[in-house]
């Protein structure tokens, strides 16, 4: 079993809030859709700490081909695109267990 997490900070902005809620709407939109996708969970952030980030995304994969697969799927492509236009940093670690 792949984990893969990846944390956002997002651009400020009167947009920010929901932006946040349409990642996670997009993120949580992709099971079912990826079929290498086994389970993704998107939380926003609630802590007011400058060094917090404001989106994480914590998926779970077969093994590593799932993830790459995950990864090309035009579906995820699409949001990746939203992403690069909200986001200002971007954070991410891969693990087996």
């Amino acid at each position: 079993m792949l984990k893969h997490i990846v944390m956002w900070k997002l651009k400020e902005g009167e947009q920010k809030e929901q932006n946040a809620l349409t990642v996670k709407e997009l993120l949580e939109g992709l099971v079912g859709k990826i079929p290498e996708l086994k389970k993704a969970e998107v939380g926003i952030n609630i802590n007011g700490s400058d060094t917090a980030y404001d989106v994480v995304l914590y998926s779970e994969f077969d093994d590593e081909a799932g993830l790459a697969a995950y990864q090309s799927h035009p579906e995820h492509v699409k949001v990746g695109e939203f992403m690069k236009e909200i986001r200002e940093k971007r954070t991410v670690v891969d693990y087996i267990l």
